[in-house]
């Protein structure tokens, strides 16, 4: 089961205390300190009077009619229950929105303390500020150990409006304990009010008569409780199992997806390695034709098949062996970028510019000369067609580094999507979503350097920083 530390909310921050590490979620906690602020004003905005609870009792006495004693106490519960949500329930969001680590272990007491420090220190600020004294008595302690131990279980994790309910129950049904008579010499009820209704009920011989409506309004407030709690621990179940079939779902998806890269590759390996032996064999052969050739102009035509097969066979050197590095310019670069892109792209709709075309890197220029072709044909992918414009752009932006940037007008991506882009198996075309991954991961490897930045509508940009070779 996963603790409530492990689900943390966006907007976190962090403090340290010594050994001590608190991690407290700001917009949680400045909605929780409201609220309980908010508890301070409820002596003041639901006086005792404005209730009328006296007045029940007096009209009740002479009559010897029990109605306006049990009306007494229910407004009573009432007037204490609407007093204490705000901030009972403030205190109960701080405790959520504060989590400490010790040793990377959360150490759940200090929630225990901390809660239980607000609930009395607001006691406290309430007497000295109206000189009402509210009793925190066993009621108030089972509502905040009830809520403590599903905050502990990750079962208080919902909605704003079904945490007032589910407050509003519990203390709704502890309240009803400081009512029933029999229960007072166990410290229950022993605010001025409530001792006052017990002793009207006393009086009036009705003592019998307020507890039953005293339990009974106890057993339906606490089976409500009772059936939220259930509800929320399905809910928590359901929860905790979709999170696991998506964490499933996910690491299949990318291990079908890792199975497909390393199938991918191993064939093209066996593919670029059986064009050795053909290749191989037409060098020989060239070769031995140009020495048996007499016609000068032959000759050299022999001599240029040779170089151009030498080119093609280091090009599959670099293909089968990845880790080969040879000092490239940056212009030999992007000439067989440009080679590539050509084919699909047309020319109108590309503006290079390379102010640094002497400029060495030291790589293998296929895989480099991909990841970058890469970008060029995303960026093809989310032009207009007849307005479309693709800006390539070499240059040194500060000492001992070269960027090549591609620049598109085109859709823009989103700032959820640019978290993304770079995941394997991510794509806004349906495809694979392994281009972009690649890309990053061969810049990465020739300890480069991709940033993406875009605006919705606007552009996209790709800037690569490669070190320079320098020696």
């Amino acid at each position: 089961m996963r603790r409530a530390g492990e689900i943390f909310m966006e907007q976190t921050g962090i403090c340290k205390l010594g050994g001590l590490e608190i991690r407290y979620n700001r917009i949680l906690l400045i909605q929780g300190l409201v609220l309980y602020l908010i508890g301070l004003l409820g002596p003041r905005v639901l006086p005792a009077g404005s209730f009328h609870i006296y007045m029940d009792m007096t009209s009740a006495m002479p009559k010897e009619h029990c109605v306006g004693l049990l009306s007494a106490a229910l407004k009573l519960v009432l007037m204490n229950v609407a007093r204490m949500i705000p901030h009972y329930l403030g205190a109960f969001l701080m405790n959520e929105s504060v989590h400490f680590f010790r040793g990377g272990k959360r150490t759940f007491v200090y929630n225990i303390i901390l809660t239980f420090g607000l609930i009395l220190l607001m006691y406290q600020m309430i007497y000295l500020l109206d000189r009402v004294r509210y009793d925190f008595g066993f009621p108030a302690f089972l509502t905040v150990c009830f809520v403590l131990l599903l905050s502990y279980m990750n079962l208080f994790e919902v909605n704003m409006w079904n945490k007032i309910v589910l407050v509003f129950s519990l203390l709704t049904a502890v309240q009803w304990l400081d009512v029933i008579p029999d229960l007072t010499e166990y410290g229950f009820g022993r605010g001025d009010v409530s001792t006052d209704i017990k002793t009207v009920a006393a009086y009036m011989q009705e003592e019998g008569t307020l507890t039953l409506f005293a339990v009974s309004m106890i057993i339906a407030f606490g089976f409500a409780s009772g059936i939220q709690t259930a509800l929320l621990y399905k809910e928590h179940k359901l929860k905790i199992s979709n999170e696991q079939r998506r964490l499933t779902e996910q690491h299949l998806y990318q291990t079908q997806i890792e199975a497909l890269k390393m199938r991918n590759a191993s064939e093209a390996q066996n593919l670029v390695h059986d064009l050795k032996s053909p290749l191989t064999t037409a060098q020989g052969l060239i070769s031995l034709a140009g020495m048996m050739e007499e016609n000068p102009l032959i000759r050299e035509y022999f001599g240029k098949i040779t170089v151009s097969l030498e080119s093609m066979s280091v090009m599959i050197s670099e293909i089968l062996y990845e880790n080969t590095r040879v000092p490239i310019t940056t212009e030999e670069l992007m000439n067989t970028v440009l080679a590539q892109v050509s084919i699909r792209i047309p020319a109108k709709m590309i503006m290079y510019r390379n102010e640094a075309p002497e400029a060495v890197i030291r790589g293998n220029k296929i895989r480099l000369a991909r990841a970058v072709i890469n970008l060029v044909n995303n960026a093809f992918e989310v032009v207009d067609r007849e307005t479309g414009k693709i800006e390539i752009s070499v240059e040194i932006p500060e000492p001992e580094t070269v960027s090549i940037t591609v620049r598109d007008n085109g859709r823009g991506i989103s700032p959820e999507e640019i978290d993304k882009i770079f995941d394997i198996g991510y794509s806004g075309k349906q495809s694979t979503g392994l281009g972009l991954a690649f890309t990053k991961q061969v810049i990465e490897k020739h300890q480069g350097t991709i940033r993406i930045d875009s605006k919705e509508g606007e552009y996209t940009e790709a800037r690569v920083s490669l070190p320079i070779d320098i020696t």
